[in-house]
C-alpha cells in the first residue's frame, strides 16, 4: 500500500552542506575549544603566568588585587583570573589538576567570541555568514596555540565579538542588543582594560551617524537604548578599578595610567610598528585576511553602512593601538582576528570558482600532509622507524621514551578517519574552503594534543625541576629571593612548590638568606660573596641551556 504524501518523511539534510548546518558548526567549535586544554602542566610562557595568578587568588583569598608568587601584579584586570581560579578550584575538588580547570576560562571566552561572531555575521550579512564566521575563527593559523592556553586575551576576543553583535542587533532588537552590549563592555573593562572599553564606545558612538542606521532606528526608544546601555556597560567595566581605588588609590592610579598609555599610540613607533604587524598578520590571520580583502572590494559601495563600517572601524582602531605599542608579541595580534572573521564571512559565498577551489585545495593538501607527518613522527618515537626521524626526536628530548597509549591512538585514528570522511562527503562549493580549513586545524591540533603530548610535556614541564628545588630548600629560612627568573618561571615554582620569592634587587629581597638564580644561553651565575654556598643545581631535560641555582647564605 503506498504511503500517503502527508506521511512521507523527507530525508534529513547532510551536516556538511553549502553552507554547513548549524549542528556541524557547533560540533566543530566544541571539538576545537576543548581539544588540548587538559592533561598538561603549566609550561614556560603565558600559560604558566596566568595559571599562577589564578592560583594566587585561590590560595591567598585576596580577590581584589592580583598577585604573582607573592608580589602584586597589575598588568591586567582580574576577570579572567577570577573565573580561572574558580574553575581551577572546582577541578581540584573533582580530582583533576588546577591547571586543567583554569584553562576552562579560555574555553568559556573563546566560546563567547565564536558565538558573538556568528551573531554579528547573521545580523550584518545573513544566516549563511553566521555559520561561516565561527569556522573562519577556528581556521586562523595564529589563534590555535594561544586560545588553548590560560590566555586573558580571550576576554578581548569575547568582548569584540559580542560588541559587534550588539551594535548590529540593537537597532532591530534594542532590548536584546542592549543586553549584549552591556555584557561586551563589562567583559572589556574587567577582562582587558578600559582602553578596550574606550575603543568599543568610540565605535558605538559612530554608528548612529550612519544614514542606514538612522533610517532603520525609527522610534526614540530604539535610539535611547544605545546611550543608556553604553553608560551602564561603562559603569560595570570600571567597577573593579573603582573598588581598587577605594582600597588602594596608588594601585588604581597605576592601572589607569597603563590604560591611557595603551590607548594612545606612540607616534614615533607607529610607522615601524604598523609595518611589523602587517608582516605578522600576513600569516597570523590566514585565511581570514585575504577573504576580508575580497569582502571590502565586493561591498565597497556600502562604506556608509554598518555592514562594512562596523567591523572595519573596529579593525582600524585596534590596528592603530597595536602599532603604537612597543611590545611586539604574536599573541597581541589576537584582537585583530575578531573583525576579520566577521568581514571574511561575508565574502565566502561570493568567491569566484577558481579562488574557492584554490583555497580548498591548499587546505586539503596542507593539513593532509601535516597530519601524515604527525603520524609518521609518532611512529618513529614508538618503533624507531624511520630511524633518522627517531634520532631527531631523541636528540631534541634526550632520555625520552614514548609510552604507547591505546586511548590516544584510538582517538587520533577516529579524528583522522573523520577528516577523510569530511573530504569525501562535503560538496565542492564556494564555502567548502572554510569547512576544510576549520576541520584541518582541528585535525592537526587534535593529533598533536593526543599523539605528541607526552613528548612535548617531557621537554616543557617544570614539575620535576620545581619539586627538586623544593626538596633542596632549607627547612629554616627567612625568605627566598630570586635573580634572573622570568614571571612565568616564578609562576611555575609557585604552582608546583608553593614558593613565594622576592626580587633580589629590592630592599626586602636583599634580606633573604636563600636565593634562586637562573641563567640561560650565554648567561652566567650571579656574583655572590663567600657567605653564599650552592645547595642545588637543575634544569629541564629538554633545555640544555637553562640553569637554576639555589644558594643559602651562611
Amino acid at each position: 500500500m503506498p504511503v500517503p504524501p502527508q506521511m512521507r518523511q523527507s530525508p534529513r539534510p547532510p551536516l556538511i552542506t553549502d553552507p554547513p548546518q548549524t549542528a556541524f558548526v557547533i560540533a566543530i567549535g566544541l571539538l576545537f575549544i576543548f581539544t588540548g586544554l587538559f592533561g598538561r602542566d603549566p609550561g614556560k610562557g603565558d600559560d604558566a603566568l596566568h595559571i599562577g595568578i589564578a592560583m594566587a587568588f585561590a590560595r591567598e583569598g585576596d580577590w581584589l588585587v592580583p598577585h604573582l608568587a607573592g608580589q602584586v601584579w597589575l598588568d591586567l584586570p582580574p576577570l579572567f583570573h577570577w573565573i580561572a581560579a574558580l574553575a581551577g578550584q572546582s577541578a581540584a575538588w573533582l580530582g583533576a589538576s588546577f591547571a586543567d580547570g583554569a584553562r576552562l576560562a579560555s574555553a568559556f571566552f573563546v566560546a563567547l567570541w565564536l558565538w558573538g561572531s556568528a551573531g554579528a555575521a547573521r545580523e550584518l550579512y545573513g544566516a549563511p555568514a553566521a555559520r561561516l564566521a565561527p569556522l573562519l575563527g577556528i581556521a586562523c593559523i595564529g589563534a590555535v596555540l594561544h586560545v588553548h592556553d590560560a590566555q586573558p586575551a580571550t576576554t578581548l576576543l569575547a568582548s569584540l565579538g559580542l560588541g559587534m553583535w550588539a551594535l548590529a542587533l540593537i537597532v532591530r532588537k534594542p532590548l536584546q542588543g542592549g543586553a549584549v552590549l552591556v555584557l561586551a563592555l563589562a567583559v572589556s573593562g574587567l577582562g582587558t582594560g578600559l582602553w578596550l572599553t574606550a575603543i568599543l564606545l568610540a565605535t558605538a558612538a559612530v554608528m548612529p551617524a550612519l544614514p542606514v542606521w538612522r533610517s532603520v532606528a525609527g522610534t526614540p526608544l530604539r535610539m535611547a537604548a544605545l546611550p543608556l546601555c553604553m553608560a551602564l556597560g561603562t559603569l560595570l567595566a570600571g567597577a573593579w578599578l573603582l573598588a581598587l581605588a577605594q582600597s588602594n588609590p596608588d594601585f588604581a592610579a597605576r592601572v589607569l595610567q597603563q590604560d591611557i598609555e595603551r590607548l594612545l599610540p606612540e607616534s614615533a613607533l607607529f610607522a615601524s610598528g604598523a609595518a611589523k604587524w602587517l608582516k605578522v598578520m600576513a600569516w597570523f590571520a590566514w585565511p581570514a585576511l585575504p577573504l576580508t580583502g575580497w569582502a571590502l572590494w565586493k561591498r565597497r559601495q556600502q562604506w556608509r553602512s554598518p555592514v562594512l563600517m562596523l567591523p572595519l572601524l573596529l579593525f582600524i582602531l585596534l590596528f592603530m593601538q597595536l602599532s603604537g605599542d612597543s611590545v611586539v608579541r604574536n599573541q597581541r595580534a589576537l584582537p585583530l582576528l575578531a573583525p576579520l572573521v566577521v568581514l571574511g564571512s561575508a565574502s565566502m559565498p561570493t568567491l569566484r570558482r577558481g579562488a574557492a577551489n584554490a583555497l580548498d585545495w591548499f587546505g586539503v593538501m596542507t593539513f593532509s600532509l601535516l597530519g601524515l607527518i604527525i603520524w609518521l613522527g609518532w611512529t618513529a618515537m614508538i618503533t624507531g622507524w624511520p630511524a633518522r626521524l627517531a634520532r631527531t626526536f631523541s636528540r631534541l628530548e634526550p632520555g625520552f621514551e614514548m609510552p604507547l597509549s591505546w586511548y590516544s591512538l584510538l582517538l587520533a585514528g577516529a579524528i583522522s578517519s573523520a577528516w577523510l570522511w569530511m573530504l569525501w562527503r562535503s560538496p565542492r562549493t564556494s564555502t567548502r574552503g572554510a569547512v576544510t580549513w576549520a576541520c584541518g586545524m582541528v585535525l592537526i591540533w587534535f593529533l598533536v594534543s593526543s599523539l605528541w603530548l607526552p613528548w612535548i610535556e617531557y621537554g616543557r614541564s617544570y614539575r620535576d625541576v620545581a619539586q627538586q628545588m623544593a626538596g633542596a630548600l632549607p627547612a629554616s629560612r627567612e625568605c627566598v629571593a630570586y635573580s634572573g627568573l622570568q614571571d612565568s618561571q616564578r609562576a611555575v615554582f609557585y604552582y608546583f612548590a608553593d614558593v613565594k620569592m622576592l626580587k633580589m634587587a629590592g630592599s626586602a629581597g636583599r634580606k633573604c638568606d636563600v636565593l634562586l638564580a637562573y641563567h640561560g644561553r650565554g648567561g652566567k651565575p650571579p656574583r655572590l660573596d663567600a657567605r653564599w654556598s650552592l645547595l642545588w643545581e637543575g634544569r629541564r631535560p629538554g633545555d640544555r641551556h637553562e640553569r637554576f641555582l639555589l644558594y643559602k647564605r651562611n
